[in-house]
């Protein structure tokens, strides 16, 4: 539902802000007073093509902007959440057109691409009368809005769940074909890859502890050569270490004859520490002295394995600490293989039984789709007699697509046609109706389908053109209707329909210092009886109009 509209700098509008409400909503005015710029602008926020021209004479920039509530259970309300770009129930499509021609889009204020707000914007508003191939009036939603008037969700999901099955199998059934074909020649090169790693009887951590020890031979000159001086300055023997220890010791003679003295137990708990840890790195010095030898033959055995090692990595692309991981990878692989040429037959028989399934689930579906276009036919062709088309039929074309074709939606193609008069030839009906009886059409069809299909705001322009008296009257009617399920916009001339609005709004030109405004006005109730009675009997009002349209406003 639209909540308000913003205009500001197109064609005759200066600034125009417009706060709409539930229900049919009417839009009246003199011919020329502005009522196609609303159109043109709403049509703009929704993202359809810009030009210069829409753009108000010296201004530099112009502002479309329409504020809609929107649900969460509305189906683009998910798409629009993560994207980021709404929070609460409430959303801003706004378009602003610049002098050099170019615009720019927002939802929200963010910036998006002129696509995707026409896309959002087409969920939530929809023109009749512009001739647009949006909405009902696009081929694509056809089928979906069947499925919807039909009410067949459980079979729509059946028919789903079992197509995205059966392509599962056949995704399967192709790759395991594939793998048999070509089952020798991958055995034999997996095999060939685990041998490779085999060979190397490779230990847990084994390349990272040979390098370890490739750097401790490497440097063990210049390692040792630091090691002995080490040695030399903590030893028991070295003057200095020794006067370390002695001065520590007497420091904590003193604290144990004297008590706390805070200044120098910190000192002497750092000494303790320093002659602990000393006494550690002496420890591990006498160790590695035990202990090393220096052997050239075992760097080069060294060396050697850790090529071995690195060499069989890089041929198989991978980490050498990663290379037992490989090979059990790889076996696993092998094994599956194995198994792959015992199992396609058992994969072939799912995969016919999961194919009849589908087949069966879409000519159930079929079978639905074609008895709920019948009762639409019948429906909608039982509205266009009062609209004033009454030699019109509606009809509901569906054919099965070739098998290689079908999807999660089923076997079937599905198109509205239309024939509007006795003897003429049927078409698509955004090709062969336009103007007022499009209008009228797509009013019949929005009525019928009303509660079945996203309840999204509909304006209706022309759908009076060429008509009065009892049809006006049956136009105004279901207008009416129809606004109990969504909110509808109406741009009318004729009494029988304004009287049946909610809400009225009325568009006027004035003229100031030689530059031509369009404004709109909200009308009460007796401004709308005034505007009402001009529709009737012109500008001069009479008595008799101003009676009548009371009456109709009283009556509705």
């Amino acid at each position: 539902m639209i909540k308000n509209i913003f205009i500001k700098n197109i064609v005759l509008i200066e600034k125009l802000s417009l706060e709409l409400d539930k229900g049919l909503i009417v839009f009246s005015g003199e011919t020329g007073a502005g009522k196609s710029i609303i159109l043109n602008s709403l049509s703009l926020a929704l993202g359809r093509r810009s030009e210069q021209s829409l753009l108000r004479n010296s201004a530099s920039q112009g502002i479309v902007s329409i504020e809609f509530e929107i649900r969460e259970e509305h189906p683009s309300y998910e798409r629009l959440k993560t994207s980021n770009l709404i929070e609460g129930e409430s959303i801003i499509l706004k378009r602003v057109l610049n002098k050099s021609g170019k615009s720019k889009a927002f939802i929200n204020d963010c910036p998006v691409t002129i696509n995707f707000l026409r896309e959002i914007g087409s969920t939530l508003l929809e023109i009749h009368g512009q001739n647009e191939k949006i909405g009902l009036l696009d081929p694509s939603s056809h089928l979906t809005t069947l499925d919807k008037f039909g009410d067949y969700k459980d079979l729509l999901n059946k028919t789903k769940d079992s197509y995205k099955a059966f392509e599962r199998l056949r995704q399967i059934y192709f790759e395991a074909e594939k793998i048999k074909e070509n089952k020798h020649i991958h055995e034999e090169d997996l095999q060939n890859k685990i041998n490779l790693i085999r060979s190397l009887n490779l230990k847990e951590k084994e390349e990272q502890e040979l390098s370890n020890r490739k750097n401790l031979l490497n440097h063990y000159e210049k390692i040792f050569l630091s090691i002995n001086e080490i040695f030399s300055v903590l030893n028991d023997d070295n003057e200095n270490y020794s006067t370390l220890a002695s001065n520590a010791g007497k420091l904590e003679n003193i604290l144990s004859s004297s008590g706390n003295i805070n200044e120098i137990k910190s000192i002497v708990s750092s000494l303790n520490i320093i002659t602990i840890e000393s006494k550690e790195i002496l420890n591990n010095i006498h160790k590695l002295r035990d202990e090393f030898q220096y052997d050239e033959k075992e760097l080069e055995k060294i060396e050697y394995r850790l090529f071995d090692i690195n060499n069989i990595a890089r041929k198989l692309n991978t980490q050498p600490e990663l290379l037992n991981t490989l090979a059990f990878k790889l076996e696993e692989e092998l094994t599956l293989i194995s198994k792959n040429s015992e199992s396609l037959d058992q994969i072939r028989i799912k995969l016919e039984k999961a194919k009849d399934l589908f087949k069966n689930n879409c000519q159930l579906l079929s079978t639905k789709r074609k008895n709920a276009s019948k009762v639409l036919e019948e429906l909608v062709n039982k509205e266009l007699v009062p609209l004033k088309l009454q030699d019109a039929k509606f009809r509901v074309n569906i054919f099965t697509k070739e098998e290689d074709s079908w999807n999660a939606s089923g076997s079937d193609i599905t198109s509205f046609f239309v024939r509007l008069n006795k003897g003429t030839v049927e078409g698509e009906i955004h090709k062969i109706s336009s103007g007022g009886e499009l209008s009228r059409l797509m009013l019949a069809i929005n009525l019928v389908l009303a509660g079945s299909i996203n309840n999204k705001t509909l304006i209706f322009d022309e759908v009076d053109s060429g008509v009065s008296g009892a049809v006006a009257a049956s136009i105004g009617k279901r207008l009416q209707d129809l606004s109990k399920y969504q909110q509808i916009l109406v741009i009318t001339h004729l009494p029988q329909v304004a009287c049946k609005g909610k809400h009225h709004f009325r568009s006027f030109k004035i003229t100031r210092e030689e530059n031509t405004f369009t404004h709109l006005e909200k009308l009460n109730r007796e401004e709308r009886a005034i505007e009402i009675a001009k529709m009737i009997s012109g500008e001069n009002i009479t008595e008799e109009a101003k009676m009548v349209a009371n009456n109709l406003l009283q009556n509705n």
